[in-house]
């Protein structure tokens, strides 16, 4: 079943897609699910023990036409507790229903497996990162229509009226071989998939189109995955007016809108000199976040990787409002540096729903007032200990932008 509880026919399959990137000392496999969320601890400690990795990030693309935990359902029996962490390294954290769903324990297991493949696969390799911006067709808007008095939810917004903050930023890695031939394709951009929420299919939404796209321009030895960026208040213009097949085309379309802007900014990349002996750099962090109530903190994980001090990427466990992303780029000295939300690397709590801005928080409304517990400056705080930790991982702090 769906978020909304509704059972589902099979529209197009979902998949896990894994990208492991590893150096001399380091190696990190990043897992792009076709799930509205995903963390287990179980194909983390796996993935450790059987295959050797030393970090792994489960990173959701959030299609909303894919199958939910039952404590996700947006009419559950009992709201779910996201609040609670491990109480030690291995320990599983129980979610309301979610052991009860068999699919999630047959999708662990593929997961492990698939990871075990990609490590068994390995290539000698050049990495490159870049970003453009998607405004000539940029597919989102800010659902957060603030007003004096309150905050309007935006669901839609088919006249495409201008809205804040939004961010057009579409992120790029691309990994080739000796040869360079594109093997890998990884494309970072930050808008709801839900343009098919409610119709009743399993579908990979937008994100599935893209990786389509991408996979029949580059070739069947390249692989495309997509990573969620910041989109806790971000939506697709077209959603409830769409109606019967409409709805899948416009679906499709943005999907390959967005393929199509980040093969534009994979065209300017070329790669450096010393990317064959590429730097993996890795730092962990766990926050004791305290909640807006003040009684109590939940532990939250940080996993900041830094690649060639170009390109650093930040995972959170979470969905970070858009203005996270637009500080994060603006603070750090990477050139390159992009929200991975919706992911999770293993420590601290799964999962934290919206993770607001302490000024949304202050104006209320859907994401901000609501389906978010911690305390208003989280987010900031999130942030700001990114940016520490990547200043860590560069050294100087200062590479060439």
């Amino acid at each position: 079943m769906n978020l909304l509880g509704q059972p589902l026919r099979l529209r197009d399959p979902l998949y896990a897609r894994v990208l492991i990137l590893k150096s001399e000392t380091q190696s990190v496999a990043i897992v792009s699910l076709d799930l509205i969320v995903f963390a287990s601890q179980k194909v983390i400690a796996e993935a450790k023990a059987r295959w050797g990795v030393d970090q792994v990030i489960l990173c959701a693309t959030h299609t909303h036409a894919a199958m939910a935990p039952r404590g996700l359902y947006i009419k559950p029996p009992a709201a779910p507790d996201w609040t609670r962490s491990p109480k030690g390294p291995g320990v599983a954290v129980d979610w309301p229903g979610l052991s009860a769903d068999p699919w999630y324990a047959a999708t662990e297991d593929k997961v492990v497996a698939a990871i075990g493949k990609a490590m068994k696969s390995l290539f000698p390799a050049r990495l490159v990162s870049g970003k453009g911006s998607l405004e000539s067709a940029y597919m989102a808007h800010n659902r957060r229509l603030v007003r004096p008095d309150r905050v309007l939810p935006l669901w839609e917004n088919p006249d495409r009226r201008p809205t804040q903050p939004v961010d057009p930023t579409v992120g790029v890695l691309r990994v080739d071989d000796l040869s360079g031939k594109p093997r890998a394709f990884a494309v970072q951009y930050a808008c709801h998939p839900v343009a098919l929420m409610g119709a009743g299919v399993v579908s990979r939404d937008y994100p599935g189109a893209m990786v389509d796209y991408l996979e029949q321009e580059l070739g069947s030895d390249c692989m495309a995955m997509f990573l969620q960026g910041a989109s806790g208040d971000l939506d697709p213009y077209d959603l409830h007016n769409l109606r019967g097949e409409n709805r899948f085309n416009i679906s499709r379309q943005a999907g390959i809108s967005l393929a199509k802007g980040a093969l534009r900014v994979a065209a300017t990349l070329k790669p450096q000199s010393d990317t064959l002996r590429p730097s993996l750099r890795v730092k962990e962090s766990l926050l004791a976040l305290p909640h807006r109530n003040g009684t109590q903190t939940t532990d939250v994980g940080l996993l900041t990787v830094v690649i060639n001090q170009d390109l650093a990427l930040v995972a959170i466990p979470g969905e970070p409002f858009i203005q996270h992303q637009l500080d994060l780029t603006a603070k750090s000295p990477i050139p390159n540096t992009f929200i991975l939300g919706l992911a999770y690397h293993g420590r601290g709590t799964p999962f934290v729903v919206y993770i607001p801005t302490a000024q949304a928080v202050k104006e209320g409304g859907y994401g901000a007032a609501e389906c978010s517990f911690l305390a208003a400056d989280a987010g900031e705080r999130l942030i700001n200990e990114a940016v520490v930790r990547i200043r860590e991982l560069v050294g100087d702090g200062k590479p060439a932008r």
